[in-house]
């Protein structure tokens, strides 16, 4: 339970009620309050299709709700769980770029699903918890976490913190733009170009074709593809998901989809983008 000072609760959810709407869902996920209920995704009205995705697993409603107004208001998506088990469903059924995990979570304990979250993914975790001892902290940080921030904690320095934690993960200055062949990838800004034109992608379908580019003429599987664009794994998703993925993306980009200029297919493992016309 986020263990956060009362009035700093109140203060924050007053400050933020006007700006509180309608939650959006996830296929399959329903709403927190309703009976048996498991994780439910909300989407800030008017973001971009680049606003990264927290994860709030956290099993007190009142801070949840704080945590969740304020990550909205300062412009990411988020998806809260209450437990162990909905938090590991929803960091594989559904993306996430940042986990904030309670260590106190019923069902599966925070460091149970931190471990198995580092089973298969490089998803960056924040642990936000009460238990404040040392060897807690270090226990957490060496099965994986990318910063322990002890409660009650400022909501400002943790939004400060996932920031720094993110742009780790950001693209070296002069490489977030790819070119092959008249094919544009402009990963800051999410957006690509065939010969110029723009073309209308889903996120995923982005995070797809610019982690193929960035690894030109490099085989992978679909299983790797799921572990590393979708944070995910076959026991958690369909490996047809990325088949369905690329065919998309042909469909989009490709002058010719049945005869591809970018995306390959290397028969019998999986998938490769092509630097070259032809090959």
């Amino acid at each position: 339970m986020l263990d956060m000072p009362e009035r700093t609760v109140r203060q924050l959810n007053a400050r933020n009620d006007s700006a509180v709407h309608a939650p959006s869902h996830h296929a399959g996920l329903r709403p927190l309050d309703a009976p048996g209920a498991t994780a439910t995704t909300h989407h800030r009205t008017g973001g971009s299709n680049g606003a990264p995705t927290i994860l709030v697993a956290e099993d007190d409603h009142s801070c949840r709700s704080a945590l969740h107004h304020f990550f909205e208001r300062s412009g990411y998506r988020v998806t809260e769980a209450v437990d162990g088990p909905s938090s590991l469903r929803a960091i594989f059924q559904h993306s996430a770029d940042l986990v904030i995990l309670d260590l106190g979570l019923p069902g599966v304990d925070g460091s149970d699903v931190l471990t198995k979250i580092r089973r298969h993914s490089a998803v960056p975790v924040i642990i936000c918890s009460g238990r404040d001892s040392e060897d807690e902290r270090i226990r957490m940080l060496n099965l994986g976490a990318d910063d322990y921030v002890v409660k009650p904690c400022s909501l400002p320095e943790l939004e400060a913190r996932i920031r720094a934690v993110l742009r780790r993960g950001q693209p070296a200055q002069g490489s977030s733009r790819i070119e092959h062949d008249g094919l544009a990838i402009d990963r800051s800004a999410h957006r690509v170009e065939v010969e110029g034109k723009p073309v209308d992608l889903t996120p995923k379908e982005f995070d797809l074709l610019s982690f193929l580019a960035t690894t030109p003429d490099q085989v992978f599987t679909r299983e790797e593809l799921l572990e590393h664009v979708w944070g995910s794994t076959q026991e958690w998703q369909d490996p047809a998901t990325v088949t369905e993925h690329v065919r998309r993306l042909r469909l989009k980009l490709e002058p010719d989809p049945a005869s591809p200029r970018w995306l390959h297919t290397v028969r019998g493992i999986g998938y490769r983008f092509s630097a070259l016309n032809g090959s």
